[in-house]
C-alpha cells in the first residue's frame, strides 16, 4: 500500500511590499527645503493608523534636472514640416514684429493673454499648422482660452517663458523613506514601503533674502496689486462681449469700465510713480549739492569744489580710457587717440569749465546711474516704465541744466554751488504741479470708473466679483504708495531742507510773490501742504485694516492657538465678514473718490486766491495739524519695522508667521499670474520643477501616489494635474502624455489643506477659476476626475483665512469631524477640523490629518 502523498505546501512567496510614494508640498509662509516632507513624515510616524507602526525614516537628498518644460503651442511648432515651416515663417515674423518701445507700451496697458497678443504670435510662430489642425488637432490658442481660460492661461506663462529660453536648473529634492507594518483582516502581516518626496518651490516665488530685493519685491506688489485688478476686469468684460463683433448690449459699458480702469492702473504705475521717482532724484541732488556748498574752506585754501573738480579731471579720464580700451580693445593708433581726447577731456576739466559745473553735472549722473538701474529692475516687472522714467528723467535734466545755467548768468557767471539748489528748487514746484495735475485728472477718471462700476449690465456673481476685485486691488496700491511716498517724503525732507538752508529763493508758482531768504523754510512749507491731507489718506486706508483686523482677530488667535470661541462661531464670523468685503471696498473707494476730489477742489480755490469759509478752513488746518502729527510716529514705526525684517524677518517668519502671512499671501498669489520676467515666470519655472519630480515618481513604479498639499501648494499641484491631464488628452507631445500614462498606471490620490481655490481664486478671479464652481461634484465644487485623480480629501479648519471648504453651499457647518475616514460615495470629500487658523495642518498634534493620510496611503479602492 502506497502511502498517502503529502499535502501540496500553501506556503506561498510573500507577496512583494505595496510601493507608496507621497508628494508633500507647502503653503505660505517662510518654508526652508525638506521641511514639509519631514513634517509630513513626522506626523506619520507619531499617528500611525491602528495596529499600525512606522519605522526605518531615513531621509537623503538627490539632485534632478529640471528642463524648462514647454507649452503646447511651442510643441506643435516643433511637429511642423520644415518646408512649411520655411516658407511661412519670415512673412508671419516680419508681420509679427513690433518695435520694442511699442510694444512696452501696449503690455503696460493690459496683459497679452486679455489683448489676444499670445495668440496672435502663437498662431505666427505656429506658422499655419495650428489653424490647419482646427478639427483634426489640438485646439488653437483661441478656442483653448474660450474653453478652458485656466488650462491657456497656463500655457500662455509657459509660452512667455520659453521664448526668453530660460536656463535649465537642477532640482535638490529631498526624500524621507518609510516602512508600514500592519495586520490584515485574516491577521496577516502587511508591510508597505513609503517615500515622502518634498516638492519645494518657495525659492522661486517667495520674498528674497537681501533688504535691496526686500525693498524692491514690497514696491512691486504695491503696483501689482492694481494690475491683478485691472485683468480681473479685462477678463470680465470679454466675457461680457467687449471683443465680439458686434457687440452685444451692454458691452459698451464693460469697454468703458475696462478702460477706465486701464487708464488709471497705467496712468498710476507709469506716470504717478516717475513723478515721485525724479522727486527723489531732484531732492538729492539739492541735499548734496547744497551740502557741499556750506562746507566752508580754511583760510587761504581751496574751496572743496574746487578740490574735488581737479580731482574728477584726473580720475574721470583715466576710467574713461581704461573702460574703453577694456570693452574696444584697440590697438596702438587707437589707444594714442583715445589717450589724446583723455587729455583734453582733463584739460577742459582742469581749467575751463568751472567748478559748480564739473561737481554738479558729476553727481546728477551718478544719481541718475542709480535712477536708471532702478528703472531697469522696474521694467523687468512693468514694461513701459523705464520708457516713461527715462522720458521724464530726460525733461528734468533738462530743466535743472537750464536754470543752472540761467542762476549763473543771473549771478554774473559766479562759481557756486547754491545755483544747483535753486534749479533744484525750482524743479521740484514743477514735479509737484506735475503731481497736482495727475490728481486733477485722475480725480475725474476716477468718478467715471464708479459711475461705470455700478451701472454695468448683466452684474451676476462673477461680474461684480470682478469689479469688487478691481477696486481692492486700485485701492490697496494707491493706498499704500500715497502713504510709502509720505513717509518717504517726510524722511528725506530734513536732509533735503539742510541742503537749502540759507538759500534764497523765489517761486514762480507754489507760493508766487513770496521771497524765500531761506530755502529750507520754503521746502519745509511745501511738506507740510504736501502732506496736510495724510490723515485722511491715513483715515480711510486704516478704515479697511482696522475692517480686516476685526474680521481676522479671532483667527489670528486661533493662529497662535488661544481658544477664542466655538468653532462654529469662529467659521461663521469670518465668512460673514469675507461676504461684506466687497460691499464695504465699495463705500470706501466712494468715500475716497469724494474725499480726493474735495481735497484738490480746495487746493485749485486756494491756489486762485479763492476764501471758502471760516469753518471749512479751520477743518483744513486741523486736519493739516493732525497729518503733521500722525506722521512723526509713523516714520518711527515704519523705521523699526524695517530694521526688524532686515534682521529678524526669518526668525519672526518661522516661529511667529501670522506676522508675515498677508505679506506671503499677497506675494504668492501675484507670483502665481506674474508674466514679468520673462525668464523668471514664477508659475513657469514651479511646473517644469514640479514635472520634473513627477517624472522622477513615475519612473520609479509605485503603486500608488499620494499628493499632500496646503494653501498655495493645493492651487499649483491642481492646477499642473489639471494641465497635464487635458495636454495627454490633446497628445500634444510625447513627454507629457508618456508622463500621464504612467502616473495612471499608479493610483493617484490629492489630499489639500487649506485650499484657497474657492474662499480666495474663485472669489477674487471668478472667470479665470470658473471651473471651481462650474462644475456640480460633491454638492458643488470641483470634481477630482477633472483634476485627474482617483479621490480627492479637502481639510479645512474654521477659522483658514486663506482657503477653507470646496464643495456645496457657502454657509455650511463648522463643527469638528468626529468619524474616522472613509471612502463616502462621491470620489470628492472634505472635513473640517474645528478651530485653527491656516500654519499648523501638519503639526504633530494634528492626529486626524495623519489618519487622513494614513487612510489613503493604505485604504482600498
Amino acid at each position: 500500500m502506497r502511502a498517502p502523498s503529502p499535502e501540496p505546501s500553501t506556503s506561498e512567496h510573500p507577496a512583494r511590499p505595496e510601493r507608496v510614494a507621497v508628494i508633500a508640498i507647502h503653503g505660505v509662509a517662510d518654508q526652508k527645503a525638506g521641511d514639509t516632507a519631514r513634517a509630513i513624515a513626522s506626523l506619520m510616524l507619531n499617528n500611525p493608523g491602528q495596529g499600525a507602526t512606522y519605522r526605518q525614516a531615513d531621509c537623503d537628498t538627490h539632485l534632478l534636472p529640471v528642463p524648462p518644460l514647454t507649452s503646447m503651442v511651442q510643441q506643435r511648432t516643433g511637429h511642423q514640416d520644415k518646408n512649411e515651416k520655411a516658407a511661412t515663417e519670415g512673412a508671419a515674423a516680419q508681420k509679427a514684429y513690433v518695435p520694442p518701445v511699442r510694444k512696452a507700451m501696449r503690455q503696460s496697458k493690459t496683459s497679452d493673454f486679455s489683448a489676444d497678443d499670445w495668440i496672435s504670435t502663437a498662431e505666427s510662430d505656429d506658422a499655419g499648422v495650428v489653424r490647419a489642425a482646427k478639427g483634426r488637432g489640438p485646439l488653437t490658442p483661441r478656442e483653448l482660452k474660450k474653453s478652458n481660460p485656466d488650462i491657456a492661461f497656463s500655457d500662455y506663462l509657459l509660452f512667455k517663458s520659453q521664448r526668453a529660453e530660460p536656463d535649465h536648473e537642477a532640482y535638490e529634492a529631498t526624500r524621507v523613506r518609510m516602512t508600514r507594518d500592519a495586520t490584515d483582516a485574516n491577521e496577516q502581516p502587511v508591510q508597505q514601503r513609503i517615500d515622502v518626496h518634498e516638492m519645494y518651490w518657495a525659492d522661486l516665488s517667495r520674498l528674497p533674502g537681501s533688504v535691496a530685493r526686500i525693498v524692491a519685491e514690497l514696491f512691486t506688489i504695491v503696483f501689482r496689486l492694481s494690475q491683478l485688478g485691472r485683468d480681473a476686469v479685462d477678463r470680465a468684460a470679454e466675457a461680457a462681449g467687449v471683443n465680439k463683433k458686434p457687440r452685444p448690449p451692454g458691452a459698451q459699458r464693460w469697454a468703458c469700465l475696462a478702460s477706465l480702469q486701464t487708464a488709471l492702473d497705467w496712468a498710476f504705475a507709469n506716470l504717478l510713480a516717475n513723478l515721485f521717482l525724479q522727486l527723489l532724484l531732484v531732492g538729492l541732488v539739492i541735499a548734496g549739492l547744497g551740502g557741499l556748498a556750506r562746507v566752508e574752506p580754511a583760510p587761504s585754501a581751496l574751496s572743496l569744489a574746487e578740490l574735488l573738480r581737479r580731482v574728477l579731471a584726473v580720475v574721470v579720464p583715466v576710467l574713461a580710457v581704461w573702460w574703453y580700451c577694456y570693452e574696444a580693445r584697440p590697438g596702438v593708433f587707437g589707444r594714442i587717440v583715445v589717450g589724446l581726447y583723455a587729455l583734453l577731456a582733463g584739460w577742459l576739466l582742469w581749467a575751463q569749465l568751472p567748478a559748480h559745473w564739473v561737481v554738479g553735472l558729476t553727481w546728477l549722473a551718478l544719481l541718475a546711474a542709480l535712477a536708471d538701474r532702478a528703472l531697469r529692475i522696474a521694467r523687468d516687472r512693468f514694461p513701459a516704465a523705464r520708457t516713461w522714467g527715462l522720458g521724464l528723467m530726460a525733461l528734468t535734466v533738462a530743466a535743472l541744466l537750464l536754470h543752472v545755467a540761467l542762476n549763473a548768468a543771473a549771478a554774473g557767471g559766479t562759481d557756486d554751488l547754491r545755483h544747483w539748489v535753486r534749479a533744484g528748487m525750482r524743479v521740484v514746484e514743477y514735479l509737484l504741479l506735475g503731481v497736482v495735475l495727475w490728481w486733477g485728472v485722475a480725480g475725474v477718471l476716477l468718478i467715471g470708473w464708479l459711475i461705470a462700476g455700478q451701472t454695468v449690465p448683466d452684474r451676476d456673481a462673477a461680474a461684480r466679483a470682478s469689479i469688487a476685485t478691481g477696486r481692492l486691488g486700485l485701492f490697496v496700491s494707491v493706498a499704500a504708495f500715497v502713504a510709502l511716498s509720505m513717509v518717504f517724503w517726510a524722511v528725506l525732507t530734513n536732509i533735503v531742507e539742510l541742503g537749502a538752508k540759507n538759500v534764497d529763493y523765489a517761486p514762480f508758482w507754489f507760493g508766487k510773490g513770496i521771497y524765500w531768504a531761506d530755502g529750507a523754510n520754503f521746502l519745509h512749507s511745501r511738506y507740510e501742504k504736501s502732506t496736510q491731507a495724510f490723515a485722511l489718506t491715513a483715515g480711510l486706508t486704516l478704515s479697511l485694516l482696522a475692517y480686516l483686523v476685526a474680521v481676522l482677530v479671532p483667527s489670528l488667535f486661533a493662529e497662535v492657538k488661544v481658544a477664542f470661541g466655538t468653532s462654529e462661531r469662529l467659521g461663521h464670523w469670518l465668512g460673514a465678514g469675507y461676504r461684506r468685503l466687497d460691499f464695504f471696498v465699495t463705500l470706501l473707494t466712494s468715500a475716497s473718490v469724494l474725499v480726493a476730489c474735495a481735497v484738490a477742489l480746495l487746493l485749485v480755490l486756494k491756489q486762485c486766491g479763492v476764501s471758502v469759509g471760516g469753518r471749512i478752513d479751520d477743518a483744513v488746518i486741523w486736519v493739516s495739524a493732525l497729518s503733521q502729527t500722525g506722521l512723526k510716529p509713523l516714520i518711527f514705526t515704519a523705521a523699526t519695522l524695517t530694521a526688524a525684517v532686515s534682521l529678524l524677518g526669518g526668525f519672526l517668519s518661522r516661529t511667529v508667521p501670522g506676522l508675515r502671512m498677508p505679506l506671503d499671501v499677497a506675494l504668492d498669489v501675484d507670483g502665481h499670474f506674474r508674466e514679468f520676467p520673462r525668464r523668471a515666470i514664477p508659475r513657469a519655472r514651479i511646473f517644469s520643477r514640479y514635472v520634473s519630480l513627477l517624472e522622477h515618481v513615475a519612473a520609479q513604479g509605485y503603486d500608488r501616489i499620494v499628493i499632500v498639499a496646503h494653501s498655495q501648494g493645493t492651487v499649483i499641484s491642481t492646477e499642473l494635474l489639471r494641465y497635464l491631464q487635458f495636454r495627454a488628452e490633446q497628445k500634444v507631445d510625447a513627454r507629457v502624455t508618456e508622463l500621464w500614462a504612467a502616473l495612471n498606471k499608479s493610483r493617484l490620490l490629492l489630499l489639500t489643506a487649506g485650499c484657497p481655490l474657492r474662499q480666495l481664486y474663485a472669489a477674487r478671479f471668478p472667470h479665470l477659476y470658473a471651473w471651481v464652481t462650474a462644475e456640480d461634484a460633491n454638492g458643488g465644487g470641483p470634481s477630482a476626475a477633472k483634476v485627474g485623480v482617483d479621490r480627492w480629501v479637502n481639510l479645512y479648519t474654521a477659522g483658514d483665512y486663506v482657503g477653507r471648504w470646496l464643495w456645496g453651499p457657502d454657509d455650511k457647518s463648522y463643527t469638528p469631524v468626529s468619524v474616522p475616514p472613509a471612502w463616502c460615495v462621491a470620489a470628492e470629500h472634505e472635513a473640517c477640523l474645528g478651530r485653527g487658523a491656516h500654519t499648523h495642518y501638519f503639526d504633530l498634534d494634528q492626529a486626524y490629518v495623519a489618519r487622513w493620510i494614513d487612510w489613503m496611503v493604505t485604504a482600498p479602492r
